[in-house]
């Protein structure tokens, strides 16, 4: 009689409280990549020097110069590669997002696949 309850048990859990955790399970898996890519701070620093490094200019028009173009480039470089973590990221989440609507239009089925694939296992025991 106890199989009978757990498994009563279980669809009333799956089918009603079940929804909820696997949407907070979602809601920490984006946020884990939102932070983990760090994809607000990179948006904010976006044209910050790579690693805040900069060149000193001198009195001289030439290292004036030097010292622009060179800050320049780290800029260009730091721009790049915030770019490419950003869309690394923005992947991640797009990725998270398609597989858990194909997880969240197979979830109601899962009880009765996992009866299903039994059965079968089952069968084939047999036949073999």
């Amino acid at each position: 009689m106890t199989i009978f309850q757990l498994s009563a048990s279980y669809f009333l859990w799956h089918y009603t409280v079940a929804w909820g955790d696997v949407l907070r399970l979602y809601r920490n898996f984006s946020w884990f990549f939102w932070n983990f890519f760090s994809i607000g701070l990179l948006s904010e620093t976006l044209l910050s020097p790579w690693h805040r490094l900069h060149e000193g200019s001198n009195d001289t028009t030439g290292g004036l110069l030097g010292s622009i173009i060179l800050n320049l480039i780290l800029r260009c470089i730091g721009f790049l590669a915030r770019v490419c973590t950003i869309l690394t990221g923005l992947v991640a989440l797009f990725l998270l997002s398609f597989f858990f609507l194909v997880f969240l239009a197979l979830w109601p089925f899962l009880p009765f696949l996992i009866v299903i694939f039994i059965i079968q296992g089952l069968i084939g025991l047999v036949v073999f």
